[in-house]
C-alpha cells in the first residue's frame, strides 16, 4: 500500500486526531510568521525608517512642561545646564529633540522668547540622560577611599611604636614608662625581656616596622600620582585652558586673597568714569582723508551666517547669563532659519535686542604681581551664547568690507581676521635683535603697553 492510501485510512480511523495536526501545523506557521514580522520591525527600527512615536510624544510632554516652568523665570536665575558627554544616544535624543522643537517655533516672536524656548529643550536633553539641572550643584568635599585611611592609620600606629622603642634604645636610662611599653612591644612580638639579646631583637623590630612603612608610604605615593595623572587627563579633556593656567600659575598663598570691595570699587570707576576726548585732533582729519569713501552694502543675515558663526565657536565655552552652551545653537539646526529672520528685524529695530543680551558675568582672572592689587587681575566677560552669535555675524560681515576696500593700513594687525599680531611683532622683533647682534649693530627698541588707571572722582 502507498502512503497516500495509509494516510486516508488513518484519517477514517482517527478524525480527530488528524483536526488536532492540522491545527498545530497552522500554529507554527503562524509563529513563524510572528517571528518574520518581529525580525522585520527590528530591522527597520535598526534602519532608522520607523519613528517611535511614543517616545517623541513623551519627549514632547517633557519639553512643554519645562518650557512653561522656566519661561517665566529670569534668564540669571535659572539653574545651570550640565555639560553632556558625546555618545550616540545623547546624539540621537538630540535629533528626536529637534524635530519636535520644529513644531513649536511658528509661535515665537521674540529674542527672549527663543531663549526660553532653546533653554526648555536643553534640559529636556539632559533629563532624559540623569542630568537633573533642577538641583543646584553642590560642593562634595573629596573623601579619601577606606583602604587608603586604613594604611595611614597603621602607619601612624606604627610610627608611635618606632618612637617608643627608638626613645628606649637611644636613652642610657629610660623612663618607667618607657620601659612598660617596650616590655608590651615586646610581648606582643613574641620577645623575651630576660633575652640577652634583647635590645639587639627590639632593634630588629624597629627595622622592620620601617620597612613595612615604607612601603606602604610607596603604596600611597602611587595611588596620588595615578589620582592626578586621572584628574589633569580628564581636565585637559574638558577644559584645556584651565588644564594649562594651572600649569602655569604658581602657588598663591592664602594670605594673598583679593577684597572683593576694593576690587567692585576699582573696576567700576574704571568702566563708569567718564573720559574726555579730543575730537578735534590733527591726526584724526589726516588719516580719514587717508581712507577710501566707501560705503557697505545693506547686510543681509542668512542661515549659511549662523552657521558659519557657530563652527568656529567652542561647544562648552562658558555661557553667559542666560546658561546656554553654543553646543544647543549647534545642534538645534531647526532654529537657525528663525534665529537670522530675527537678526535681520534686530537690525532694522534695535529696539528688538532685549537687555539681557548685554548682562554678562564677569571673572578676574589673576596675573603676575601682588595679588591683593585689583590691577594684577584680567577682567573676562561672559556675555549670552545667543549674543555672541550676533556679534559674530556682524564682525564676519564688516571684515569682509573692510579687506575688499582695503579700509585698514598695512601696519595694523590688531582687529585683523585670521591674524596674530602679538606673535607677529615679536618674530619681527626677534629677527631685528638677532641681526644686530649678528653684525655687531647698536638699535633702540621701544615696547609702549598701556595701562588703564580709575580717573580721579
Amino acid at each position: 500500500m502507498s502512503r497516500a492510501e495509509l494516510e486516508n485510512i488513518k484519517a477514517s480511523c482517527f478524525p480527530h486526531f488528524t483536526q488536532q495536526e492540522e491545527q498545530n501545523d497552522q500554529n507554527e506557521q503562524v509563529d513563524q510568521n510572528e517571528q518574520v514580522t518581529r525580525r522585520s520591525s527590528t530591522r527597520i527600527r535598526r534602519s532608522g525608517l520607523f519613528i517611535r512615536s511614543d517616545e517623541n510624544n513623551a519627549i514632547e510632554e517633557q519639553f512643554l512642561t519645562n518650557l512653561l516652568k522656566y519661561s517665566c523665570i529670569a534668564p540669571g536665575k535659572r539653574p545651570k545646564i550640565p555639560r553632556l558627554q558625546h555618545s550616540k544616544h545623547v546624539r540621537d535624543t538630540v535629533k528626536t529633540m529637534n524635530l519636535v522643537l520644529s513644531t513649536h517655533l511658528d509661535n515665537v516672536e521674540s529674542l527672549t522668547k527663543m531663549v526660553d524656548v532653546v533653554y526648555a529643550a536643553a534640559v529636556t536633553v539632559c533629563e532624559n540622560h540623569g542630568e537633573n539641572p533642577k538641583e543646584p550643584h553642590k560642593y562634595h568635599r573629596p573623601t579619601e577611599p577606606p583602604w587608603k585611611v586604613r594604611l595611614e592609620s597603621r602607619i601612624v600606629f606604627m610610627r608611635k611604636k618606632i618612637g617608643v622603642m627608638h626613645t628606649y634604645l637611644s636613652s642610657p636610662s629610660p623612663s618607667n614608662k618607657t620601659i612598660k611599653a617596650v616590655r608590651k612591644l615586646a610581648s606582643e612580638y613574641r620577645v623575651k625581656r630576660r633575652d640577652p639579646e634583647f635590645k639587639d631583637k627590639i632593634n630588629i623590630i624597629c627595622d622592620s616596622l620601617k620597612q613595612k612603612i615604607k612601603a606602604l608610604g610607596n603604596r600611597i605615593r602611587r595611588y596620588n600620582e595615578r589620582t592626578k595623572r586621572y584628574k589633569n587627563n580628564r581636565l585637559f579633556f574638558h577644559n584645556p585652558k584651565q588644564f594649562f593656567r594651572n600649569l602655569e600659575e604658581s602657588e598663591v598663598m592664602d594670605n594673598n586673597h583679593l577684597n572683593h570691595q576694593e576690587a567692585h570699587k576699582f573696576w567700576s570707576d574704571v568702566w563708569s568714569g567718564s573720559v574726555a576726548h579730543d575730537n578735534g585732533a590733527y591726526w584724526i582729519d589726516e588719516a580719514q582723508s587717508q581712507i577710501p569713501k566707501t560705503q557697505m552694502d545693506s547686510l543681509v543675515v542668512t542661515e549659511s551666517d549662523i552657521v558659519e558663526a557657530l563652527k568656529r565657536s567652542n561647544n562648552w565655552a562658558s555661557p553667559g547669563a542666560d546658561g546656554l552652551h553654543n553646543y544647543w545653537w549647534k545642534q538645534f539646526t531647526c532654529v537657525h532659519k528663525k534665529l537670522a529672520f530675527m537678526f535681520q528685524e534686530a537690525l532694522s529695530d534695535p529696539s528688538r535686542v532685549p537687555d539681557s543680551f548685554t548682562l554678562g558675568i564677569t571673572h578676574l582672572i589673576p596675573k603676575k604681581g601682588d595679588l591683593k592689587d585689583p590691577r594684577n587681575y584680567r577682567p573676562i566677560t561672559c556675555l549670552p551664547s545667543v549674543y555672541k552669535i550676533f556679534t559674530a555675524v556682524l564682525t564676519r560681515h564688516i571684515c569682509k568690507h573692510l579687506k575688499e576696500n582695503n579700509l585698514i593700513a598695512e601696519e595694523q594687525n590688531g582687529c585683523r581676521s585670521k591674524t596674530k599680531g602679538c606673535k607677529e611683532l615679536l618674530v619681527v622683533d626677534y629677527i631685528i635683535t638677532k641681526q644686530a647682534r649678528k653684525k655687531l649693530r647698536n638699535i633702540s627698541v621701544a615696547w609702549i603697553d598701556s595701562i588703564r588707571f580709575p580717573t580721579p572722582g
